[in-house]
């Protein structure tokens, strides 16, 4: 049974806060903000984002960091009935351009930068219009409808951009739009690379996000009176599971914009954190701080811990559990179906929840190992496709019907391309994606994405990209490059810089006369293989 079959996610918030909406919800930069205080801002943004034209069934698209504004964006598109699509923050103008003309957002909220990135000039760049305008006359040919753009620093060099604080002035204290009440229309959209050289977006419900945040927190056991500290990024599916599952248990999320090592175990030790949950490279970069000591961290009890970045350490897991002093669980989730959906059970032997996976987190989850090919189902202890269905699966990809039909089927499954194994107890365990997709800094990249980034250089005539392993990042892109002219390694790293984000830029570039090819039924094929066998020991 699930805790809010009928709610959205800004009706679910509102009924934790409905008994003491003065509890503190978010601690950002020393100042807290309470249940109550999200619930007033996100009714007041959702007046003023009306005012803008936003509606039911249209989608705000927010790039910001981890700060109680995104918390707010999302609340008030539940309560408006529209979507959220959340921007990564590491993107750049390439992929922006991408997101506004995929999601044909109809706002854009962001900030003047994050980390170094420019926004606001990558704003300026991608939508023209937003340097040479004004609020009133602003108008995007290239994105026709997007009808506003606001930030919380607005400045000079877009001055179409409003004022994030004036747009909520406007709806301040109003109330008489009534919040949207259909649970399972899209609330969210978040995007994946997958295999393709486009990136889909994943549409998911407040009925899928929302019980699956509360149904993560009762996996963990967490209560109202748990203090978590962020630092996965809430642009992603497992940050942004991370956040509502403290949300939709009263708990309280101390965030910081982004991650850093020795801010985070200040966080922990200042507001006595008991729950962490985060990248194992993450937990490495604190165990290795210099400020870093088993006091300032012992009041945590609980968290998960994912190594999708570096591949699994053995060594370091036991280090982590050792010195944090809490059990150590594992996460399987991807973008289509939210994050953790199986996770390892901290009262497992260690031998279990040194696996990727786990048993999942609620009885409404089915889930099967198929063929890949054929689809038939095959028995507990063999490996094959993993194919999920239950509430927690988005509904499609956003107009991309063609996607939508090769991976949801008719009878609701999800075919999730990873090779994965169940067992007699019902545990699932992630192996490997089935495709030559890679992970790197714990982020799925396709290969064509960058290859088709890489050939948009004039000197270039061809581009194939493989993983490599790498030491710290698990696993990092290479590209073989077949020039069309003088180009070197620093010209396309140069060229890649403004275009895509730093993850994606190939480690290394292999200048080639020509791919290695095999014939096949339907023409020649670049052996893969042997690209990835040529640098497979270049880090």
């Amino acid at each position: 049974m699930l805790t809010w079959p009928e709610e959205t996610i800004y009706e679910g918030i509102a009924a934790v806060a409905a008994d003491e909406p003065e509890r503190t919800a978010v601690v950002f930069e020393g100042e807290e903000w309470c249940y109550g205080d999200l619930l007033a801002d996100s009714r007041s943004l959702a007046h003023g984002l009306a005012d803008l034209g936003v509606g039911s069934g249209d989608i705000v698209a927010v790039w910001l960091g981890n700060r109680p504004e995104w918390i707010v964006c999302q609340l008030a598109a539940s309560y408006l009935g529209a979507a959220m699509v959340a921007v990564n923050t590491r993107y750049r103008t390439h992929e922006l351009e991408y997101i506004l003309a995929d999601s044909s957002a109809s706002v854009l909220v962001t900030e003047r930068s994050l980390l170094g990135r420019q926004y606001h000039e990558m704003l300026a760049d991608a939508v023209p219009a937003t340097a040479e305008s004004t609020p009133e006359t602003f108008e995007s040919a290239t994105y026709p409808d997007l009808e506003a753009v606001v930030s919380l620093e607005p400045d000079e060099t877009v001055p179409a951009t409003r004022d994030y604080e004036a747009v909520l002035a406007v709806g301040r204290d109003r109330r008489e739009i009534e919040p949207a009440s259909d649970p399972r229309t899209p609330a969210a959209i978040f995007y994946t690379s997958g295999t393709t050289s486009d990136p889909k977006g994943c549409l998911q419900s407040s009925r899928s996000l929302l019980n699956h945040a509360a149904n993560v927190a009762d996996h963990l056991e967490m209560t109202a009176s748990d203090i978590g500290v962020a630092t996965l990024p809430f642009c992603g599916i497992w940050g942004y599971n991370t956040l509502f599952s403290h949300l939709a248990t009263g708990a309280t999320l101390v965030t910081q914009t982004h991650f850093d090592p020795g801010e985070t175990i200040r966080l922990l030790d200042e507001h006595d954190g008991t729950v962490l949950t985060g990248l194992g490279v993450m937990f490495e970069r604190m165990l290795e701080h210099e400020s870093f000591s088993r006091p300032r961290v012992e009041t945590v009890e609980s968290g998960v811990v994912g190594f999708v970045s570096k591949g699994f350490d053995d060594a370091l897991f036991d280090r982590i559990e050792e010195t944090f002093g809490f059990p150590v669980v594992q996460p399987y989730g991807l973008s289509e179906a939210n994050s953790q959906i199986f996770v390892g059970d901290p009262d497992d032997p260690l031998e279990r929840r040194k696996r990727v996976g786990g048993p999942p987190i609620h009885p409404a989850i089915d889930s099967k190992i198929v063929d890949p090919e054929s689809h038939e189902q095959r028995p507990p202890g063999e490996e094959g496709e993993l194919a999920l269905r239950g509430y927690l699966v988005a509904e499609s990809y956003l107009d991309k019907p063609e996607a939508t039909a090769e991976a949801f089927d008719d009878a609701g499954w999800f075919y999730t391309g990873d090779l994965c194994r169940k067992d007699a107890d019902g545990y699932v365990y992630y192996r490997s994606r089935l495709d030559d997709a890679l992970r790197t800094r714990g982020f799925l990249v396709a290969p064509p994405e960058i290859q088709a980034a890489v050939e948009d250089h004039p000197a270039v005539d061809a581009c194939e990209v493989v993983g490599a392993s790498h030491p710290r990042h698990g696993e990092v892109p290479v590209a073989f490059v077949v020039a069309d002219g003088d180009i070197s390694e620093a010209d396309l790293e140069s060229f890649l810089d403004d275009r895509v984000a730093d993850y994606k830029v190939p480690a290394a570039f292999e200048f080639v006369d020509a791919f290695p090819t095999t014939a096949g039924p339907n023409g020649e094929k670049v052996q893969k293989t042997a690209l990835r066998d040529r640098v497979a020991n270049r880090f």
